[in-house]
């Protein structure tokens, strides 16, 4: 039954969506809410498996908040997946710093086709594991998953893993949500991005999306040569709470951007990316292109 009544809805911009929110007039979305709380009431994670984003498929674990989107929902930031689907094309190459268990991943790796590569950073062992798992699912052999954290330069670091409610909290500082739990930690190698280019012998790098808790400045601070190189497309998180448990903010991140060089627009509440005036955030993850 799970399976059945999953619905995937038209991939578009969806004005003011937030985390967690569902279509309360559809009694389809009620019945897969049901199976949701049922699921979390009995500890069952599944996965359930079903049809996704350009003919792919997912596997949704239902004791994940995440999974309140993908499969209550069927949407998982539609703002951000709708315009990377209109930025990439054949041949590109992107990398996902924070890939969880690949809803973008997967996106991007359809869109650059068998000339393109897309390269997945993901530390957290039960988080890769969904994510390898959702790779093979879909037979895309053009995307190189990577256990490496992303950061300012190549070491070492304890990443906080979150419990199975919240799996796409993990951070190498503290939790900026008050519901978040620590299942473990876990130590991890971390690489910059410029080391990462420089070993990869990498030609291009088209497209950069970072989310990592609180880790972007850092992972930008580490990729000041790939951004100056290659001058990538970057959707990259700005949560200031998550930022400075970290210590740094959303307005470090902005000038280091703006010193790059790039120009920022915010997905605000209209759904599409809009002028960002001043610092003023009117939502939490941005899209930079090269001046």
């Amino acid at each position: 039954m799970a399976r059945s009544a999953f619905h995937l809805p038209r991939l578009e911009p969806f004005p003011r969506w937030s985390f967690g929110q569902w279509d309360r007039k559809d009694p389809r979305a009620w019945l897969r809410r049901s199976i949701w709380k049922l699921a979390q009431s009995r500890g069952y994670d599944g996965p359930v498996t079903t049809s996704w984003y350009f003919g792919q498929r997912f596997n949704h674990h239902l004791l994940g908040d995440m999974s309140q989107c993908t499969y209550v929902d069927g949407r998982y930031e539609p703002n951000e997946m709708y315009a990377m689907s209109k930025l990439i094309s054949p041949g590109m190459r992107v990398v996902d710093v924070g890939a969880n268990a690949g809803v973008f991943t997967l996106i991007a790796a359809r869109l650059v086709g068998a000339t393109g590569t897309v390269d997945a950073f993901e530390p957290s062992t039960r988080d890769r594991e969904r994510l390898l798992a959702n790779v093979s699912l879909n037979g895309l052999s053009n995307v190189k998953v990577h256990a490496e954290a992303l950061g300012r330069a190549s070491g070492k670091a304890v990443l906080a893993v979150a419990g199975p409610d919240h799996p796409g909290h993990n951070t190498i500082g503290g939790f900026a949500y008050s519901a978040d739990a620590r299942a473990y930690e876990l130590e991890v190698d971390v690489t910059s991005l410029d080391d990462f280019a420089t070993a990869q012998n990498l030609t291009h790098l088209d497209l950069l999306k970072i989310d990592v808790e609180g880790s972007e400045t850092a992972v930008l601070q580490g990729a000041r040569e790939t951004l100056r190189r290659f001058r990538p497309i970057l959707v990259v998180e700005a949560y200031d709470p998550s930022l400075r448990q970290l210590g740094t903010s959303a307005a470090e991140l902005l000038e280091l951007l703006r010193a790059a060089d790039y120009e920022l627009k915010v997905f605000g509440p209209s759904g599409r990316p809009e002028p960002l005036v001043g610092d003023r955030l009117t939502g939490v993850n941005l899209l930079g292109t090269a001046r």
